[in-house]
């Protein structure tokens, strides 16, 4: 008899899953008008990581610092996105869900780590979030979300994800602006008697124009305001930028140009002392599009930098979130120089060195480090990519060397040469289909005379990274 219940609660067990299948309903917008889609993409980025910290004979290869978190040696990125997008007559929506992480027992499996008796994973939240609705003449946008000033030239100034309120529109077929508030940063800082404060808040104030030619060529002019605290006290930037970007195609060749001065002042800092902000950027480049297979291009991009860390003068250009990474020409995401590298004084999605200097000198840069007596930069980089069939590849070299180090050698108390090093990156990529690819960067930078007149004796080691690139999208 025993045998017939157990047989019985079994098969009721096994039963159950069919039946709930069998009376599930299926998932639909509640409201008929509005139409949705779902997406998604997922990388998988194996690196190797040889060297970073330019110095062979220490016992580790140094680390970086990507989307996903320190990185060193062998180790493994990935990014987790799913989406949706839809909306109904006049307005639209775009959720975007992420987790970027290195996979582990502590960031991905759901029970206790190794000797931690409480559940660990990685954060998987809202990434991106998107909202319009058109009122006609114009339209309102809000949400958390990529915003972009200069991304189509040299990447100088803004282009990044903060919470974001604004208009657009357009005056014309030609003309098109957009309006935004941004904050960048929201702190809610707590000293004694105080539940909260306006100081570290970041928020950034931009207009931006596009005219496009009937050629198809476009001019960008565009303004920002960064009201800036640092999270002190004592310190903050209001600063002002003012530039304009120009792009297209005009027959074979695809010329950029970027031009962004920057004035404001800093408050007081723990000493007293204000500075007045007066530097500039630029960028120049033009690909040559021989054929699809064959398209070489070069360029230059400058970056003013501070010749005097005593005088009451920042010269250092610091932009909001440089954004050199995703730029079309040079942009490349798994090469060495857009990561966070302590010893180049890199900053993560930048092409610069703004984290050299005195920390908490200066103003702006992704992370609010950029610093007040930086060098600025010079690079000078060529290149060709291409596809061919499935294939597409990119091969490009970069040379950086700093525009002045009468800043940085007064606080290093030590003459710095100018030369950073170059850059050597190849990419290339094959499209199984629309969903799936393999792709591979190996990048190389090999340190200038700057890296060890920085570190000290013995950091002039070629630094080595390998990137294995496998994406699905759907």
């Amino acid at each position: 008899m025993k045998k017939w219940i157990v047989l019985a609660i079994a098969i009721s067990f096994l039963a159950f899953p069919v039946a709930a299948l069998a009376t599930m309903g299926t998932m639909g917008m509640k409201s008929k008008d509005v139409e949705g889609n779902f997406f998604g993409r997922i990388k998988v980025y194996p690196h190797y990581i040889g060297d970073v910290d330019f110095n062979s004979d220490n016992a580790s290869d140094g680390t970086i610092i990507d989307e996903s978190g320190t990185m060193s040696g062998f180790d493994q990125r990935n990014e987790v996105r799913f989406g949706w997008l839809g909306g109904g007559q006049d307005w639209t929506f775009k959720i975007v869900l992420e987790a970027d992480l290195i996979p582990e027992q502590a960031t991905v499996d759901r029970g206790p780590a190794r000797g931690v008796g409480t559940s660990n994973g990685a954060n998987f939240g809202v990434e991106k979030l998107k909202m319009t609705y058109n009122f006609g003449s114009f339209a309102i946008e809000a949400g958390w979300d990529d915003k972009f000033l200069d991304v189509q030239s040299g990447g100088n100034l803004y282009g990044d994800d903060h919470p974001f309120i604004g208009f657009y529109g357009k005056l014309s077929p030609q003309f098109s602006w957009e309006a935004l508030y941004i904050a960048v940063n929201e702190s809610i800082w707590a000293p004694v008697g105080t539940n909260d404060s306006d100081i570290g808040d970041w928020r950034v104030y931009t207009l931006k124009g596009i005219y496009k030619m009937e050629n198809g060529f476009a001019i960008s002019p565009f303004y920002a305001y960064s009201d800036n605290g640092n999270g002190t006290t004592t310190v903050c930037a209001r600063v002002s930028y003012l530039g304009a970007e120009a792009y297209g195609k005009l027959g074979m060749f695809t010329p950029r140009l970027e031009f962004v001065y920057a004035t404001g002042d800093t408050g007081k800092n723990a000493a007293g002392k204000d500075y007045d902000i007066s530097a500039w950027a630029a960028y120049g480049s033009v690909e040559i599009a021989v054929s699809p297979r064959f398209v070489p291009f070069f360029g230059i991009n400058y970056q003013s930098g501070d010749g005097d860390g005593t005088d009451g003068d920042i010269e250092a250009f610091n932009g909001i979130t440089n954004i050199s990474r995703y730029t079309p020409t040079f942009g490349l995401e798994n090469a060495i120089i857009y990561r966070w590298v302590p010893n180049l004084g890199s900053i993560l999605y930048a092409n610069n060195f703004a984290n050299l200097g005195t920390a908490g000198s200066g103003y702006g840069e992704g992370f609010n480090t950029g610093t007040g007596d930086g060098p600025g930069m010079i690079m000078y980089g060529l290149g060709f990519k291409g596809k061919v069939n499935k294939w597409s590849y990119k091969a490009q070299v970069m040379y950086f060397q700093l525009d002045d180090t009468g800043g940085l050698e007064d606080f290093y108390g030590r003459n710095i040469d100018e030369s950073m090093g170059t850059e050597y990156d190849f990419w290339f990529r094959y499209q199984f289909n629309k969903h799936f690819s393999i792709g591979n960067c190996f990048a190389v930078f090999d340190p200038g005379d700057a890296v060890e007149d920085i570190n000290g004796a013995g950091f002039d080691d070629t630094a080595v990274m390998d990137t294995v690139e496998l994406i699905w999208a759907w």
